[in-house]
């Protein structure tokens, strides 16, 4: 067997352990850089995912609205006139150039919009919601234009085009979003 010196080993400077203390340290900066990177990460995808709740919700209004509209004409129920201002309609259909072409969340209109999972004939509550929001989707109906079947025919029969505005808040209340459809509906 070779064995080495004991007089050899005193005169190593402990240079092995120096570059292994380097190493170590470089790697648990990598580690922390890491983890702060996947912690971005989590974040950035819980908003995208709080975003689209949102943007779902602002449809499920949109779409809520769009169907109670398509049950107009049926029985009871006949063509909604649109209102420019202290709408005593139940259904609160608006004229055209009451609100903004591009509203805000943030925008004062959004307080007489109607909410999800109420009947917007008689505002009764439906027991209907949508899951997983801060509150409840809301919506505004607008009057676009109305076409007459012909000018000495019943003033009330043809086609409506309506213009709806759904908004949606996700999770938080800091994200929301805006849907707007335009539908039309023939009235006989």
């Amino acid at each position: 067997m070779n064995r080495v010196p004991f007089s050899s080993c005193k005169k190593q400077n402990g240079a092995v352990l120096l570059v292994g203390l380097m190493l170590l340290v470089v790697l648990v900066v990598l580690g922390v850089a890491g983890f702060q990177s996947a912690i971005i990460q989590e974040k950035l995808s819980g908003n995208f995912r709080d975003q689209s709740v949102a943007f779902e919700a602002a449809e499920a209004g949109t779409r809520w609205s769009s169907a109670w509209i398509q049950s107009l004409g049926k029985g009871a129920l006949a063509r909604p006139f649109p209102c420019s201002s202290g709408c005593t309609n139940t259904s609160r259909v608006w004229e055209q150039g009451v609100y903004p072409d591009s509203p805000t969340p943030k925008d004062a209109l959004w307080s007489t919009a109607r909410a999800y999972g109420t009947n917007p004939t008689n505002d009764s509550n439906l027991a209907v919601s949508v899951p997983m929001v801060h509150s409840q989707p809301t919506f505004i109906m607008e009057q676009q234009i109305f076409l007459r079947d012909d000018l000495a025919g019943a003033p009330n029969k043809g086609v409506a085009f309506y213009r709806i505005s759904g908004r949606g808040i996700g999770e938080r209340s800091s994200s929301s979003a805006i849907v707007r459809a335009v539908i039309a509906k023939r009235f006989e």
